[in-house]
Order: C-alpha cells, then structure tokens, then sequence
C-alpha cells in the first residue's frame, strides 16, 4: 500500500512508526520541519519531502495522485482542510485520514473531502468521561457526527428494574439494549429478557438518550 503522512509531529510520528513495520507499506512523509524529517529518517525508509505539504507542487512531486491512502496530521486545521480538499479534488486520492485539531473543524474538513476525521480532543474527552463515571457507564465507541454513542452499564443490587422484562422499561426511543453480558456469558436480548442485578447491559442509541437510559436502568441504586 502507497501511503503519503503530511505532517510528523506527535501524531504523524506514531503513524510513521506504525506503518514502518509492515514492508507492504511504501510510506511517503512530507514535514516542512528540517528537524523532523531527521527523526522519520532515524526510524523509517520512508521518502521524505522537508516541504510544505499544502502546495500543490509538493502534492505533485509527492505523487499524491499515485497513493492508495493520505493521512493528514499537521497541528493547523487550516492547513489539514487546504490538503485534504486539494487531494480530494485535485489528485483523486481515494482514501484520506485527516486530524481536526478543534471538534469544531471536524465538519468542515469532512465536507472538504475526508473519508474519517480524527480528533484527538474528542478522544481525550471521551476517556476522561469514563474514568469520571466509570461507576455509571463506559463509553465504548462515540461518533459525534451521528450523535452515536454505544455504552456498557452495570445494573446495581437495589436497582428499581430488577426482575422486569426489557419490554416492560420505558426506553428512550433512540436507544436499545444491544447486548447483555451475565454469569461470563453474553446474549442478544429479546423484549422477554428479565434483567438482574450484575448483569452488564450494552446500550446503542444517541447520546443523550443512552444517557438518559443509564440513569433508567441504574435508578434507586441507593434508596
């Protein structure tokens, strides 16, 4: 696979590392810092440009119309929409990994032509949420841009909902109970499925109704 990396600071670099340890991987680096593009070299036979990844000379001369895969991760959302719209439209790259910085500019470097944008904020937020409520639920995958959230929670000793049916809980409507894990085993539920205390329940839906299903089945926990 022919990847292009613009950008090698603290993202690109784990990036580069990675993909250096399969020889299937033909890895192109483009990083206007001098400084570096010595560090890529020191751990990779990646190709490297000491140029700035935005021109479309650059673009060019990287082959980027020739690559199976574009990762963006400089530190400027500007600069990481500039290159990602140029690939998209002008260079036909077919598939693009881009870094927003900011959660805000996550929309628009999408609309410019990403295939999956990453922000590490969000990521970071996310871990933080469930080491703070890691007595309510954990987080397990959260897609902002389709208000999606999947969570695992523990239905507690005195829950108020021991012993009803999933049919009988009064959900949120966007949310559903995917999973349920009990005595080392899982299943898939069905509306006559009882729950009972211990039991770890999987919940799909959006954000704030998988919320507000939490605090649903984890009710009365200290009545």
């Amino acid at each position: 696979m022919r990847v292009l990396i613009i950008g090698a600071g603290r993202i690109g670099m784990h990036l580069i590392q990675y993909l250096s340890t399969s020889d299937d991987n033909q890895l192109t680096v483009i990083e206007k810092n001098l400084e570096r593009c010595r560090e890529v070299s020191d751990i990779s036979d990646a190709t490297i440009l000491n140029e700035d990844g935005s021109k479309p000379e650059v673009l060019k001369k990287a082959e980027a119309s020739q690559m199976d895969l574009l990762l963006v991760s400089t530190r400027d959302d500007r600069t990481n929409l500039a290159i990602t719209r140029q690939s998209k439209k002008e260079f036909g790259v077919p598939r693009i990994i881009t870094v927003a910085n900011s959660p805000k500019n996550k929309q628009r470097i999408s609309e410019a032509g990403a295939d999956i944008v990453i922000c590490p904020v969000e990521l970071a937020l996310r871990d933080f949420e469930n080491l703070l409520a890691r007595d309510r639920a954990t987080t397990l995958i959260y897609r902002p841009e389709l208000d999606l959230r999947v969570a695992e929670t523990t239905i507690p000793l005195n829950a108020t909902l021991i012993g009803k049916k999933i049919h009988e809980i009064h959900m949120p409507e966007k949310c559903r109970v995917a999973l349920v894990t009990r005595d080392d085993t899982y299943v898939f539920p069905d509306p006559e499925l009882e729950l009972r205390s211990g039991d770890k329940v999987l919940l799909l839906g959006d954000a704030p109704s998988v919320a507000k299903t939490v605090e649903l089945l984890r009710s009365s926990e200290t009545a």
